[in-house]
C-alpha cells in the first residue's frame, strides 16, 4: 500500500547546495517534492548541466541498484525538498516486488549507466 507523506522521510536543500558530489558513495536515492536540481558531470575539466530534475523526478538512484560511486554531481538550483530513500528500503522494495520488475530495475540501471559513463 502507499505510504502517507508523513511516513516518508523528507530533506531540504537550499539554493546552489551540493545534494551530492560526482564519486562520493551512494547509498541514498531521492525523490524531488519541490524545486529544481540541476545535474553536472565534469567535461574537460568544467562542471557542465547535463539536465534540470523537478517535482517527480528520481535522482542519485544509480548508486543504490549497482552500489557504484556517484557518476554525477547534483546541485539544488533553486530550494529543494526531497523524499529521501536508503539502499535497506530500495532493496527491501525490489525483494517484495516480483521477479521481473527487479529483473527491469537491474537491467535499465545497468543501461543508464553505460549511457552516462561518457
Amino acid at each position: 500500500e502507499m505510504r502517507s507523506d508523513d511516513e516518508w522521510n523528507f530533506r531540504e536543500f537550499d539554493e546552489g547546495e551540493m545534494i551530492f558530489n560526482v564519486g562520493d558513495a551512494g547509498d541514498e536515492a531521492y525523490v524531488i517534492r519541490t524545486g529544481k536540481v540541476d545535474i553536472l558531470v565534469e567535461k574537460d575539466g568544467k562542471q557542465e548541466v547535463v539536465e534540470t530534475l523537478a517535482q517527480g523526478d528520481f535522482l542519485g538512484e544509480m548508486a543504490l541498484v549497482d552500489e557504484e560511486p556517484r557518476s554525477a554531481s547534483a546541485i539544488a538550483r533553486e530550494a529543494v525538498s526531497c523524499a529521501v530513500f536508503s539502499k535497506e528500503e530500495i532493496d527491501r522494495a525490489l525483494e517484495n516486488s516480483d521477479l521481473l520488475t527487479y529483473a527491469l530495475v537491474k537491467l535499465l540501471t545497468k543501461r543508464l549507466r553505460k549511457a552516462t559513463a561518457g
